[in-house]
């Protein structure tokens, strides 16, 4: 059966064989002989096998047009064995979404798993030439991104197969968890938005299963959403470089996984208050001299609004013990805050910028600050410290102008809000879908508050008239 064909343009348009252009002085022929050289064919017979080889790329890209993928196999095969380093396309693209229907259409049990396992050494072998692979591309492939893409096609196939590949729950998610933590670590190039939004989906199903991964799954969500927006910085570099058509693609393909993060976590039930607070009770007086932990529980208990918590305090406190940091600083000036001591509650919050190493960090923690400050309904204090964090860091200009729009919200300034909004969308591609989400939601809430005001005054109008009826018959 043939597949839809807007399946097979994504697969194709992935990686063609046919724009091949010269990259850092090479081509084609200069891959194979390369291939051919490190492989120890004589000098003398490289030409002819250079011709061969090209046989073989046209070949498989034709198998792949036709959709004959086991013909695209026995191509791929002898290109991945005799000429390894003669493109990305024997590794990417192609290269697994061959393997992907090849698995799909067998109906044989081992020859199923002989193309799982081929193809996932594919991905070892990708991850070990790498280096060599990169030196004849234009935009070199990072670790993270041959990780993300293993770790979709392990989701696609893997369970298909069962236990004849070894298949387990904890493989599928450790698979994306690595991915998401070297992207995160060390960042990524070329990573679709489909491995995002999956990692979630995956630790948000085990989490349901298993509720004791409640900790981790909030880590992942934070992993997951820092990682998407990674992504989507290369948006701004391509509007830099005034490709804006390419800034708008990017901000299409990693904007819709990032509203998926953001709604997967919200409804999962993983941030509740109360189990939150619940869980680190249990662990932050054994944890009381492990600094890093302490960092990282102050980091999720603050993204489930558990900051204004005791054990939230205690955990900032026994931090700033042991090592002083913008984080414990922070958590220090919201408990003075909580208890009304404003000119304690700068000193913390001024010492957390001071602990700050650079310009831009101070930005970003400023951002933190606010966003404490309009949580505990202090709107004046947090547009002071969005003003701040532009100051210290005009590219953050955006993300300040979102906070600055969701205070105006709360102050039922609607106008205001989304004038913010648009201004963020203009000052910063990566969060135009935010900001777009964010009007939508303003707009209701407008819509909301003049429904709730023409019913008020169709109240108040009918009780007046009953109060003047009451009054005339009553003689007043």
């Amino acid at each position: 059966m043939k597949i839809k064909s807007f399946i097979l343009a994504i697969a194709l348009g992935a990686t063609s064989l046919t724009a091949m252009a010269q990259f850092e002085g090479t081509d084609i022929n200069d891959r194979a002989e390369y291939s051919f050289k490190k492989a120890g064919i004589a000098e003398a017979d490289i030409n002819d096998s250079i011709q061969i080889a090209r046989g073989y790329v046209s070949m498989f890209q034709q198998s792949i047009q036709n959709q004959d993928y086991k013909d695209a196999y026995i191509n791929w095969k002898w290109l991945i064995n005799n000429t390894p380093f003669i493109n990305n396309g024997i590794y990417a693209g192609n290269a697994p979404f061959m393997f992907y229907q090849l698995i799909n259409q067998e109906q044989d049990a081992n020859q199923k798993l002989a193309y799982f396992n081929d193809m996932m050494k594919m991905f070892d072998l990708r991850l070990a030439r790498l280096d060599s692979i990169n030196s004849f591309n234009k935009i070199k492939n990072t670790k993270g991104d041959v990780l993300a893409v293993r770790a979709d096609y392990y989701n696609y196939t893997a369970p298909t197969i069962g236990q004849a590949c070894g298949y387990n729950f904890k493989t599928h998610y450790g698979n994306y968890a690595d991915a998401i933590k070297e992207i995160k670590d060390n960042g990524g190039r070329d990573v679709e938005g489909t491995v995002l939004q999956n990692f979630i989906l995956i630790s948000n199903a085990y989490f349901q299963q298993v509720p004791s991964h409640r900790e981790q799954y909030m880590q992942d969500y934070l992993d997951a959403k820092d990682a998407c927006e990674k992504m989507l910085q290369l948006a701004k570099e391509a509007e830099a470089e005034g490709d804006t058509a390419k800034a708008k693609q990017l901000v299409a393909k990693y904007d819709a996984p990032l509203a998926q993060i953001e709604t997967t976590f919200a409804t999962s039930g993983a941030a509740e208050r109360e189990q939150v607070i619940a869980l680190y009770e249990k662990t932050i007086e054994q944890k009381k001299d492990d600094v890093n932990y302490l960092r990282s529980a102050m980091t999720l208990m603050a993204n489930a609004d558990c900051d204004d918590a005791d054990i939230y305090y205690k955990a900032a406190e026994y931090a700033y013990a042991i090592e002083p940091t913008f984080e414990s600083a922070i958590g220090l000036g919201q408990y003075e805050q909580k208890n009304g001591n404003m000119p304690k509650m700068m000193e913390y919050y001024n010492k957390a910028i001071e602990l700050c190493a650079n310009d831009n960090t101070r930005g970003s923690i400023c951002l933190r600050i606010a966003s404490g400050l309009r949580k505990s309904k202090q709107y004046t204090g947090a547009l002071t410290y969005l003003d701040k964090a532009q100051a210290y860091n005009a590219d953050l200009a955006g993300k300040a102008l979102i906070q600055q729009a969701t205070v105006y919200t709360q102050l039922g300034q609607y106008n205001d809000a989304m004038n913010s909004a648009r201004k963020a969308m203009s000052a910063d591609i990566t969060v135009s879908g935010t900001a777009d989400r964010l009007i939508a939601s303003i707009q209701k809430a407008q819509a909301n508050q003049a429904a709730n005001a023409k019913a008020k005054a169709e109240y108040d109008a009918y009780l007046a008239k009953k109060k003047a009826e009451a009054d005339f018959w009553s003689g007043k």
